[in-house]
């Protein structure tokens, strides 16, 4: 591997396709602006990054964006989608 790993954590999957990061997490049904969970939710956000992480280890193609799903989040949501022009 050359260079520095990244890896995006994304709540908005079909813009970050388009833009194929290196690797990339979706956790499914996460809100902008809480993209590792809900404040307070230490567990919850220290399983997001270590899933994230565990990425730079797996053989990810550029723009497939893995998709993980987090019960202990709660209330899911439905990202906006991408308008075709």
């Amino acid at each position: 591997m050359r260079g520095i790993p990244t890896v995006l954590i994304t709540v908005s999957p079909e813009v970050s396709a388009q833009m194929r990061p290196p690797r990339a997490l979706y956790p499914k049904g996460f809100k902008i602006g809480n993209s590792l969970g809900r404040p307070g939710m230490r567990a919850l956000q220290r399983q997001v990054l270590t899933d994230a992480l565990a990425l730079l280890s797996e053989n990810t193609r550029p723009g497939q964006v893995v998709t993980r799903e987090y019960a202990d989040y709660g209330e899911q949501y439905d990202p906006p989608s991408v308008k075709a022009k």
